[in-house]
């Protein structure tokens, strides 16, 4: 089937190849016998313009071919220089936009002001793009302070000439496009300018209609971005319009003032590749009446390459459906509660990798947003305190809590400061400074200890006054040694912008601040508090790291690129190994027997666990925030036991506990492993902890 395939774009290729000879051979007779032939004033009254003919861009799948991001033909509305007429534009404007408002077309409009009175401004900071050029256009030099709002709206008005008998909204959407054009640079040394997308067949026969009224609305049938899912928008990303600021960056390599842009996510990420090659498209019209008298393509444009995710979007559904189920859950039982734990509880992460390369199977973060509808959505989402547009996953930092005591695990068990069978007995107050004795979770909540204690059987019951005594042995800059190399608190590589670093609690953290590091917080660093602050992508790759033996890989999204029109491979990611700690055999059983008995017998998540049909590994984590907010919950896991292939991590923010998200990560194995479960309520029940086992908070 391949081959058919491949055979039918070769020959398809080889038909156009051979359609373009005799199109070019047949325009250059006709300038040399036909053209040349004529009067000079006649070839005078031609004029050749020359506009770009924007590429097809690359389209984008998951590992398993599955469409995420595809083009369709549509109509795209452009402003051009030629055609315009500028001593009515205003009116031409508003003429224009009014047709546009009534199809329900949107059209561009980058001024930072609310589009209705009371005038605000909309830009994020003054740090920003858009407050940088509304200055520049606004004529402010430096140190000159910016107008309130409607007094700048006022000088707009006057800078572009516009009616004082109009009404205010009418001002407001003249201002915003004669802004817009200014922006774009719209003149006859640029090419037109973008101002709608993908108009409808109903809306393009309006315009022709009034195209009288509309001198210079010109409409061409270009590609418009569609996206297949609405379960990765955070991992895809968006295309817009390139802005003046990024134009002026990327002019040499060939961008155009309305040329679209991967803004963010993998869109952006995989921009050299998406992005093909424009062509050029000549038109010879007459200089006296402006009629077109022929067309022909100088150059064809060349389509970008399509891109193959490492995404499962099966996968990719589960987690996020599972994520936004679990955390409304725990809100609604929270509030019925009797110490309203959870009730609070805002959004959410979930990372699965591939233990044995690094690929991302799945990056959901919720709440989400939709790409389909994102100029539409976006004023409530910018304006949703919950935050849709931030990537949780990668951009949002969360302090660990217990999932932190692998590493100090590693760190004892590799530097010999215990064996495996080494048991530290648990005497609830860990005594060793005057000034700060911290208490073992058990004993402040139940007041009894774990008693003689081994690494696995402190991992298991989740035992702070163990890990309080290693690291004290140890010290901070022993734990963080291992901490770094396993790759905790520095930006994993991934290819989304806007990654976090996240902080390794220490002494080279705190001086960033000018503050000194007592020797006593090495207690709380070991357990995941202090200063901790972990992505859910680094807590991921961590467990993945230290279930392989000691490999960490750089997690990645690309898997690879193939040609547009042949499918061939233009480039294959490879595993990219970052740090190899070579772990021991006995300290990874040690950590592995560990996370089997958090979800085994009594272990910390054992209920949510209960006749779950595989072997796993796993570890809670509830780290406190503030005195009036639930703790944060934490859950990390990996699986199958003897032979892991994925490890995952699920956060919830004021989820009260990490057992409470350990249903996502079940859901996630049950669609992964293919167990058939189907056994999830569509609201979890509220977690149940034996007495003696439960974690809380700690300190």
């Amino acid at each position: 089937m391949k081959k058919n395939r491949l055979a039918w774009r070769t020959a398809a290729l080889y038909v156009l190849t051979a359609l373009l000879t005799v199109t070019l051979g047949t325009r250059l007779a006709y300038l040399q016998l036909v053209q040349g032939t004529q009067e000079p004033e006649q070839r005078e009254d031609r004029v050749t313009r020359v506009y770009t003919e924007i590429a097809a861009r690359g389209q984008i799948y998951d590992r398993n071919g599955v469409q995420l991001v595809s083009n369709s033909l549509g109509f795209v509305l452009e402003l051009d220089w030629y055609g315009w007429d500028r001593s009515r534009q205003n009116e031409v404007i508003l003429r224009l936009c009014e047709v546009l408002r009534e199809a329900g077309v949107e059209y561009e409009d980058n001024l930072p002001l609310t589009p209705r009175v009371p005038f605000g401004y909309t830009y994020e900071s003054t740090e920003s793009a858009a407050y940088r050029r509304l200055r520049r256009i606004v004529g402010l030099e430096e140190g000159d302070a910016l107008a309130p709002p409607a007094e700048l709206f006022g000088l707009l008005c006057d800078k572009y000439g516009v009616d004082e008998e109009l009404g205010i909204y009418d001002k407001r959407t003249v201002v915003g496009m004669r802004y817009y054009l200014e922006s774009c640079e719209f003149s006859a040394y640029n090419t037109p300018v973008t101002i709608a997308e993908d108009a409808d067949m109903d809306t393009v026969a309006r315009l022709a209609e009034l195209s009288d009224e509309l001198p210079g609305v010109t409409v061409q049938v270009d590609d418009i971005r569609h996206y297949e899912t609405e379960y990765a928008s955070h991992v895809l990303g968006r295309v817009a319009a390139i802005s003046p600021e990024e134009y002026a960056e990327l002019k040499d390599e060939g961008y155009a003032i309305n040329d679209t842009l991967g803004k963010n996510g993998m869109e952006r990420a995989l921009e050299k590749w998406l992005r093909g090659v424009d062509g050029k498209r000549a038109q010879v019209v007459s200089r006296s009446t402006g009629e077109l008298l022929s067309e022909y393509m100088i150059d064809e444009p060349e389509p970008g390459d399509n891109c193959e995710l490492t995404l499962d979007v099966g996968l990719q559904e589960v987690a996020l459906r599972s994520l936004e189920r679990t955390l409304n859950g725990i809100r609604e039982n929270g509030a019925r509660s009797r110490d309203g734990s959870g009730a609070d509880a805002e959004g959410g992460a979930a990372v699965v990798i591939d233990i044995r390369s690094g690929e991302v199977l799945a990056l959901v973060s919720w709440p989400t947003y939709s790409l389909e509808s994102y100029r539409a959505d976006f004023a409530a989402n910018n304006e949703d305190p919950l935050k849709p547009f931030q990537n949780r996953a990668v951009a949002s930092a969360y302090p660990p809590g217990s999932t932190f005591k692998m590493a100090t695990a590693v760190a004892a068990l590799e530097t010999g400061t215990i064996s495996p069978s080494t048991k530290i007995r648990d005497l609830g107050i860990y005594t060793a400074y005057e000034d700060y004795q911290p208490r073992c979770w058990i004993y402040r909540q139940y007041g009894r200890t774990h008693g003689n204690i081994d690494v696995s059987d402190a991992i298991k019951y989740s035992c702070n006054y163990f890990f309080y005594d290693v690291a004290h042995e140890m010290g901070i800059e022993t734990l963080n040694r291992y901490a770094k190399a396993l790759g905790l608190g520095q930006r994993t590589g991934i290819e989304l912008a806007g990654e976090r670093a996240g902080n390794l609690a220490g002494p080279e953290s705190r001086s960033a601040s000018g503050l000194l590091w007592f020797e006593g917080e090495t207690l709380s660093a070991a357990i995941g508090q202090s200063e901790q602050q972990f992505t859910p992508l680094q807590l991921a790759n961590y467990v993945a790291s230290i279930v392989n033996g000691g490999t960490r890989y750089r997690p990645h999204l690309l898997r690879r690129v193939t040609g547009y029109l042949d499918g061939e491979t233009v480039f294959e990611n490879t595993p990219e190994v970052v740090e190899q700690l070579n772990i021991t055999a006995s300290t990874v059983q040690a950590i592995k027997r560990g996370m089997r008995g958090v979800v085994t017998e009594d272990g910390t998540a054992s209920s949510v666990f209960r006749d779950f049909p595989m072997e796993v590994g796993g570890k809670t984590g509830s780290a406190q925030t503030t005195a009036d907010r639930s703790a944060h919950g934490v859950f990390v896991s990996f699986a199958p036991y003897d032979d892991p292939e994925i490890a995952v991590c699920v956060v919830g923010e004021y989820a009260g506990s990490g057992g409470s998200m350990a249903p996502v990560c079940i859901d996630i194995y049950d669609y992964y492993f293919g167990l058939g479960l189907n056994a999830q309520p569509e609201e979890p029940a509220e977690p149940t902890v034996p007495a003696g086992a439960a974690e809380t908070p700690v300190e």
